[in-house]
C-alpha cells in the first residue's frame, strides 16, 4: 500500500483557509460592532521606598515622568541636586522647545517602566549600588538604557544618592537624536 503525502503549500493552503473560516465564524457571531479604542490613560506614578530596588524604579520612574517633587522625595545628596538642576533645565525652554518637550513627557508618563537589576553591590551602612537597565517604549519604540543607582537607608525609607545614566542600549527614534535624554 502506497502512502500519500500532501504538499506543504497545500497543507499551509488549507490550513489557512481553515482558520479563515474560523474568523468568520467568530466574528459574525458577535452582535456589537467593536468599540473605538480610547487612549490610555497614563499609569499612576507608584512610589515605594520600602527597599533599595524599588526606591531605585520609584526614583527613576518619577526623574523620567518629570513628577520633580516626588524624585526630591526620593532623593538626597547628589541625586537630589540632580533633580534641581534637571527641572531648571526644563524651565529655561524657550516656549517651542518646551511645547515639544510636553509631548515627549505626555508619552512617556504613559509608558509603563521595568527596571531590570543585574546587579547589587552592598557597600556598607545601609548603602547600596544597583546596576540596572531601564526600558519602556517611547513613542511606540522600545527604549532601553543602562543606569547605576546608589541607594541609602534613611529613616523615612530608602534614598537615591546617586545616579548614573548609562549607555542607551536602542535606537532613538530620528526626532530624538541629538536631542536631551529622556
Amino acid at each position: 500500500m502506497s502512502e500519500r503525502r500532501l504538499s506543504t503549500p497545500a497543507v499551509l493552503a488549507a490550513a489557512s483557509a481553515m482558520l479563515a473560516v474560523a474568523a468568520v465564524v467568530v466574528l459574525s457571531q458577535r452582535g456589537d460592532a467593536p468599540e473605538p479604542l480610547e487612549p490610555e490613560a497614563p499609569s499612576a506614578l507608584h512610589i515605594d521606598d520600602n527597599t533599595p530596588e524599588a526606591a531605585a524604579e520609584s526614583f527613576y520612574d518619577a526623574w523620567r515622568r518629570r513628577n520633580w517633587e516626588a524624585a526630591r522625595a526620593l532623593s538626597v545628596g547628589a541625586a537630589s541636586d540632580s533633580v534641581h538642576q534637571k527641572q531648571a533645565a526644563d524651565e529655561a525652554l524657550n516656549h517651542e522647545e518646551r511645547v515639544l518637550a510636553e509631548r515627549g513627557w505626555e508619552a512617556l508618563a504613559s509608558a509603563p517602566l521595568t527596571l531590570s537589576i543585574d546587579q547589587v553591590d552592598i557597600d556598607g551602612d545601609d548603602r547600596f549600588s544597583l546596576r540596572a537597565v531601564a526600558a519602556y517604549d517611547f513613542v511606540g519604540t522600545p527604549y532601553r538604557r543602562r543606569v547605576v543607582m546608589h541607594v541609602q537607608g534613611t529613616p523615612e525609607g530608602y534614598r537615591v544618592s546617586e545616579m548614573e545614566l548609562g549607555d542607551v542600549l536602542t535606537e532613538l527614534p530620528p526626532m530624538f537624536r541629538g536631542g536631551a535624554a529622556p
